[in-house]
């Protein structure tokens, strides 16, 4: 595999950074891990791209910030970093749980939490979580910014709503709420480096005696985008935990999902998949929420 001739820009501030994109348009992209960019290049995956803007120089996009709100996540931030933050790890173990399940330590070191998301990747490992959390993005265009919330983020396979000349600065992970629990299962074909065959991310609030107040499935790698099941998280509303209530979300969201046929499993078997993952995901996730009956807040 050849890698094309490309110049590599390497602006110091996000509006030079923004300005490049819109003087090259289709034919840049951003680099800030390039752990993906870079094989699409070597592969003639992406054609017609002659332009690298690396944000590697512009300051503020390696740090993870807590707010009063939550996490502030920066565009330059690797999933190993994220996972050995302390906070991370007490406040939404199910975050670190995906980190560890993607790829190698190799690509976590390397690769970046933002770009997870500005890739569109169907089979992201952090998308589905960041969806089932409720999580948002900030897109700075250089002289403005906006705020989105990832489940808002995708349109299809590789393609986002962001405008050219964005890019994703930081991504907001809200700290959970009180009684809350999140949870992030997948099926690979092997034990390590595996790429999703199927994921579910599970989200449980509980009301005060017990019952459900709110549940969200989101699916990551059986539909075209991490994918929230209607039906399964409308179901889930009011119900009291249990093992016949959440077999039944679990078929739901198989109905839900939207899988392709490729090399690593038929259509049918990823929606198969579906219902034990979405099961074993809301199990962890009301553990999770019982154990956070007495947060207050993230703080």
């Amino acid at each position: 595999m050849h890698m094309p001739d490309v110049r590599l820009h390497e602006p110091a501030s996000l509006k030079n950074a923004c300005d490049l994109l819109r003087q090259f348009s289709d034919r840049a992209r951003v680099l800030a891990g390039g752990t993906d960019i870079l094989v699409d290049l070597r592969q003639n995956s992406v054609t017609g791209v002659d332009q690298l803007v690396s944000l590697r120089r512009i300051p503020g996009l390696n740090d993870i910030e807590e707010t009063e709100d939550g996490f502030r996540i920066g565009a330059m931030v690797t999933p190993t970093a994220a996972a050995r933050n302390e906070r991370i790890r007490e406040l939404c173990p199910a975050l670190v749980d995906a980190i560890a399940s993607m790829a190698g330590w190799q690509i976590r070191s390397l690769a970046t939490m933002a770009g997870n998301i500005a890739r569109a990747v169907p089979c992201s490992d952090l998308a589905p979580v960041f969806v089932a959390a409720g999580a948002e993005v900030l897109l700075n265009a250089g002289t403005s910014e906006r705020r989105l919330l990832v489940r808002d983020c995708f349109v299809g396979p590789r393609v986002t709503v962001f405008r050219r000349e964005e890019i994703l600065t930081h991504i907001l992970l809200p700290f959970p709420r009180p009684a809350s629990g999140l949870s992030y299962r997948k099926f690979g074909l092997r034990g390590a480096n595996a790429i999703c065959v199927a994921g579910v991310a599970a989200a449980v609030r509980l009301k005060a005696g017990g019952a459900i107040e709110e549940g969200r499935i989101v699916l990551g790698a059986v539909a075209p985008i991490p994918y929230v099941s209607k039906k399964a998280s409308a179901y889930l509303a009011g119900k009291t935990p249990g093992d016949a209530v959440f077999d039944e979300a679990g078929r739901l969201a198989a109905q839900d999902s939207l899988p392709i046929c490729d090399i690593r499993g038929s259509d049918q078997y990823r929606r198969d998949l579906v219902r034990p993952l979405t099961v074993d995901a809301l199990v962890e996730a009301l553990g999770r929420a019982r154990a956070g009956r007495a947060r207050k807040g993230g703080k």
